[in-house]
């Protein structure tokens, strides 16, 4: 069954929906020589073929020609089925290792060796559509490799631009697969595109992620080989199923950001609650002839003996104090988060947060201030 549609491979894109019909109106019409009930199932058709015959056979005729014509019609349907579904599965497999790729930037690198390796087609570029020109981004040529990177290099220093009346414009804005059929005859075409890749017909799918076009998709059987219409419905499918994972893989890496931004705003919130939790409480007297008569303008003054201690302490909560002696002592985040039982993240606010209250340029700064109000206490 197909991923886009929920209906067997054989009838998936326009052509399937027109053999589709086709079938339907001869099951149709085997009925009511049968004088059944109407059921336009296509897959009956063989079994009304085989009832028509014995109805011949019992009223005494022969099958005839006609009979044979229409079994040998079925069988060649059938082939042409399988054919097509088998196609189509190989091209559903390629997809199911695109989806396994997590970046997608990496998901758009790899998708050409993948569809070149899942179906028939032997030269894919993979362009994004970037203000208004095909940036080629990925290519895939099975046997010339060397040849796909120097066609990538041409394009990128001169991309092709979406300009009327290219064929690639009309395909952007009906968002469907097209083939193109005599290249080198058609004024459509992409002069630059035609003469590096000698066309003779080529396919092209738009990459719809969402409501957005955000790339398209070139490809081709080589320069000497046309293509038909299951290429097209081949590359369609890879197409859309490229679009699909390429989205999701976009949305899980935009959930995993925004977790990691959820625990880092986490890990501050805690940092933040334990800093308020071990602050100081300071009383004040309501002695206003206590208070500290008002500093020069413009500098701060110089701290001396015990009101050293006494400010240092009070400007520092007791967990960053905490911090700041294993800081002196030489501790790296590492240590300290294990000493204290708290996380990197918690010490590098801690220490982050010391470093702006004692106006430290660095660690060793606020370490050497701590350890000269040590030495103002010694005897």
């Amino acid at each position: 069954m197909s991923a886009l549609t929920g209906r067997p491979y054989a009838f998936d894109g326009p052509v399937g929906e027109q053999l589709r019909r086709r079938l339907c109106g001869a099951t149709e019409r085997a009925d009511r020589l049968l004088g059944r009930p109407s059921d336009a199932e296509p897959e009956r058709l063989g079994a009304l073929i085989a009832a028509l015959a014995a109805r011949l056979a019992a009223e005494g005729g022969e099958p005839g020609p006609l009979v044979e014509e229409h079994a040998a019609g079925l069988e060649r349907l059938r082939e042409r089925f399988e054919g097509r579904f088998g196609a189509l599965a190989k091209a559903s497999a390629a997809l199911g290792e695109l989806r396994a790729v997590t970046s997608p930037q990496a998901m758009l690198a790899r998708a050409p060796a993948l569809l070149c390796a899942g179906s028939r087609l032997e030269r894919v570029i993979l362009s994004l559509v970037v203000n208004g020109s095909m940036i080629p981004e990925a290519a895939c040529f099975r046997r010339d490799q060397g040849r796909a990177r120097q066609v990538l290099e041409q394009l990128r220093a001169d991309p092709p631009r979406l300009d009327h009346p290219l064929i690639e414009t009309e395909l952007l804005r009906r968002r469907r697969a097209t083939i193109v059929l005599d290249a080198q005859l058609q004024p459509r075409v992409d002069p630059r595109l035609r003469e590096l890749m000698g066309w003779r017909s080529y396919v092209a799918a738009p990459i719809v992620v969402g409501p957005r076009v955000i790339g398209v998709v070139h490809a081709d059987r080589g320069a000497d080989r046309r293509l038909d219409a299951l290429d097209r419905d081949v590359l369609w499918e890879f197409v859309s199923g490229l679009a699909q994972a390429y989205e999701s893989a976009g949305l899980r890496r935009t959930l995993r950001r925004e977790r990691e931004q959820m625990r880092g705003l986490l890990e501050w919130l805690g940092a933040r609650s334990g800093q308020l939790t071990g602050a100081p409480i300071t009383l004040t007297s309501t002695d206003r002839s206590a208070a500290r008569p008002p500093r020069p303008s413009g500098r701060p003054a110089p701290l001396q003996g015990q009101d050293d201690r006494m400010v240092f302490e009070g400007l520092l909560t007791r967990r960053e104090l905490d911090v700041l002696r294993l800081l002196a002592d030489g501790a790296t985040n590492k240590a300290i988060g294990d000493a204290l039982v708290i996380s990197g993240g918690t010490v590098k606010f801690h220490v982050n947060s010391i470093l702006r209250k004692l106006h430290a340029a660095n660690r060793a700064q606020a370490a050497a201030r701590y350890l000269r109000l040590l030495g103002m206490k010694t005897p």
